[in-house]
């Protein structure tokens, strides 16, 4: 009952990207397209008002370069945390963490100054830059390299290895579930994000998709069928991603935490 719930949403766009205007907007409503057609993804793929192709280009650079960048940082900075032993370790951990109760529409404007300064907007700099360093993917990461054991890197530094060749020969491949989980909520992340996006490009050819669909509900008209099409094909590549990594998501998930 709760999984046809939670469905029912993703039943509709799909039904109503089949149905013809007329059909979208008719009451009562048609739960079924009584008569389907492919006009809304033809006219989406080829309409002179919005290059869709060219958005789906823009959020793939964006969101591959931006997981890419974020696991990165996320994995180099939960390391020291979880390997190391340092003074004040602990209390820069629960200093990063803390920052998760800051609201991130609060920096909105403060980090929209700084790109304007930097004169990154209406670029591919503004889309990435600003949200590859997240406390939620350190902590993650964190808990996991918690639960290798020690033995292993004790035994690399027995034969020469120094700390960023054990994080990359040992810490990174034992840790791939939490690597990859990190890795699709980062992608699906920057995949759907709208507000932030919204505010820094303008321009038409720079759009990434979740932004540039919107342009098919106007201010007075909305094409629902058009809009529906759009948007299952947007939902395409975040759904590929989740099946291709799904496994290692139920591994990363089910072992986080989990101490040696």
């Amino acid at each position: 009952m709760l999984a046809a719930l939670f469905l029912a949403p993703v039943y509709w766009m799909l039904s109503t990207s089949f149905k013809t205007e007329a059909d979208a907007i008719v009451s009562p409503v048609q739960w079924w397209p009584l008569r389907p057609t492919l006009d809304n993804y033809r006219e989406v793929l080829t309409s002179p008002d919005g290059n869709i192709l060219r958005w789906t280009w823009n959020s793939l650079v964006v969101a591959l370069t931006f997981t890419a960048l974020h696991v990165l940082l996320c994995a180099l900075t939960a390391y020291p945390l979880a390997r190391m032993r340092f003074p004040g370790r602990d209390t820069w951990f629960w200093f990063i963490l803390s920052s998760l109760m800051i609201p991130g529409i609060v920096t909105l404007v403060p980090t929209y100054i700084m790109m304007l300064n930097f004169g990154w907007i209406n670029s591919y700099h503004a889309l990435i830059w600003p949200g590859i360093s997240g406390v939620f993917g350190v902590f993650l990461l964190r808990q996991f390299f918690q639960g290798i054991p020690r033995e292993l890197e004790e035994a690399a530094k027995l034969d020469g290895a120094n700390s960023l060749l054990i994080w990359w020969r040992i810490i990174l491949p034992l840790s791939l579930p939490a690597v990859v989980t990190l890795a699709v909520f980062a992608f699906m992340g920057s995949w759907n994000n709208f507000l932030w996006p919204l505010y820094t490009v303008t321009d038409v050819d720079k759009m990434t998709l979740p932004v540039g669909i919107t342009t098919f509900s106007q201010r007075y008209v909305t094409e629902y069928g058009k809009l529906m099409a759009s948007t299952t094909l947007a939902a395409v590549p975040a759904l590929v991603a989740y099946l291709i990594a799904q496994r290692f998501l139920e591994a990363g998930l089910s072992t986080t935490g989990l101490k040696e």
